[in-house]
């Protein structure tokens, strides 16, 4: 561990500090930094330069927004977190260290995956197999990829592909801040992300490993961004795909809803999930707790109460609880020294694709099909089994969103994002509907830092400058 403690804090050198994001910094020389004629020599540096990436799921500042995106979305009523209040009411200010954290270490992961390709696509490293190299760089295409999705839909219109608000795209790596460089057009960032996918295929064939990015992480990811793309036939045909990879693979839905959570990061519907190995490797805040979150949102007490109103449905009722101890959320369970166990973050989940294939397909006129795909999901939670049938065609996206909500809830977002699509695509009106306080804001503001040290990159356009 110290090994690679001392290669991690080396590769430092040609990663893409906070510094190179945020402004003008006193010019540091130190004595030694490796070079990009050094830093790759052998197998061993290049699975130590892509190792890396992954350690950035793992850091506090990728996780410390987690609490505050479940409180925009009403999936948790109030935190510690800084701001929580501002975020309840949709009115994030561009100062919140947390919204820096969180775009600083995405374009953190962009600079290393860039710095792992430019290293590896011409040389051939000593003891490195062709086939391994490939892999490789599928899987460092697949994180600058998934952080340009992070960023596009957090800081950038990403639900309108004729906005100029994109997000600034780099594809080389970024060794000082002497450059500035304004945003991209949404349209331009969905064809870098398509194309970082398409090199992405490259990625190794799944494994049983969640936490390692292979072939079907990919296909998933494609899927998600067909759907915001609104290229509904393509994405119901890639998470249709996706399923049956999956399932050919050993994937498969978890028969209990609960169990995805007690197996930490070894549940065979996870598609996306970093590494956790207590006590050498531990994820920030993995355990999320009364400590962390002031109590359940109103509305998911609402979607659960709306589609369920025996109030049977197990992805509320036995997923958040209310004991004498305090809230729980049993998503979160695991931390616990003594047996080593410890929670991963749910990134991508199988059920995920099987939610992308229903949405796309009812988008696109084809309920039925929008109803065998949501099925699975509804016959786990308990439902019964002519329910899908019994929602009218006019009803069947709502009833899609919601179900999509319970199921995802306090895991990668999604919460938010469908609300946006859905009330730009459909006009759906959340705060009508109770759901939450305000969209006046439909994405995060671009913080002050990263404003203060680029003259070309612009604020989005519903924050203004104080």
């Amino acid at each position: 561990m110290q090994i690679k403690h001392l290669i991690y804090t080396l590769l430092a050198g040609v990663s893409f500090s906070a510094c190179n994001l945020l402004g003008p910094v006193d010019d540091i020389h130190p004595d030694y930094v490796l070079t990009d004629d050094n830093v790759i020599t052998d197998a061993n540096s290049a699975e130590y330069l892509l190792n890396g990436i992954y350690q950035y799921y793992r850091q506090r500042e990728f996780a410390s927004l987690r609490p505050a995106m479940f409180i925009l979305t009403g999936t948790l009523l109030n935190s510690d977190v800084e701001g929580s209040t501002n975020f309840a009411n949709n009115d994030v200010r561009i100062e919140n260290n947390a919204v820096l954290n969180y775009y600083t270490v995405l374009y953190s992961i962009i600079n290393q995956a860039n710095s792992l390709i430019v290293q590896l696509e011409n040389k051939r490293p000593q003891g490195l197999s062709d086939t391994r190299k490939s892999e490789i760089l599928g899987e460092a295409y697949f994180h600058k990829a998934f952080a340009e999705v992070m960023l596009l839909r957090a800081f950038g219109e990403f639900w309108d592909q004729k906005s100029e608000y994109g997000i600034i795209l780099y594809n080389e790596p970024v060794r000082d801040n002497s450059e500035a460089k304004g945003r991209s057009t949404v349209a331009e960032c969905y064809s870098q992300i398509l194309s970082d996918l398409k090199q992405a295929e490259q990625a190794p064939a799944y494994a049983g490993m969640a936490y390692k990015v292979n072939k079907i992480t990919v296909n998933a990811l494609k899927a998600r961004v067909l759907l915001y793309l609104n290229r509904y036939a393509e994405a119901a045909q890639t998470a249709q795909a996706t399923i049956d990879e999956a399932l050919g693979s050993g994937m498969a839905l978890e028969s209990n809803y609960l169990n995805i959570f007690s197996q930490g990061f070894s549940s065979h519907e996870l598609l996306m999930a970093p590494y956790v190995s207590y006590p050498q490797e531990q994820i920030y805040g993995s355990k999320v707790t009364d400590a962390a979150m002031r109590g359940f949102g109103t509305t998911i007490k609402l979607i659960a109460e709306e589609l369920d109103p025996t109030g049977n449905d197990p992805r509320y009722t036995q997923t958040y609880l209310s004991t004498e101890a305090g809230n729980l959320l049993q998503k979160y369970v695991l931390n616990d020294a003594a047996t080593g166990d410890n929670n991963t973050y749910y990134l991508m989940r199988l059920a995920e694709v099987y939610l992308i294939k229903a949405e796309a397909e009812a988008r696109n006129g084809q309920y039925a099909a929008a109803r065998m795909a949501l099925k699975p999901l509804t016959d786990r939670a308990g439902y019964a089994a002519g329910y899908v049938d019994t929602i009218a065609d006019n009803d069947l996206l709502l009833a899609i969103f919601r179900h999509k909500y319970l199921e995802l809830s306090a895991e990668n977002y999604e919460e938010w994002y469908d609300m946006v699509r859905y009330s730009q695509l459909d006009g759906t009106d959340f705060v009508s509907l109770g759901y939450v306080h305000s969209m006046a804001h439909l994405n995060l503001p671009i913080p002050r830092s990263a404003l203060s040290g680029n003259k070309l990159l612009e604020q989005n356009p519903s924050y203004t400058l104080n």
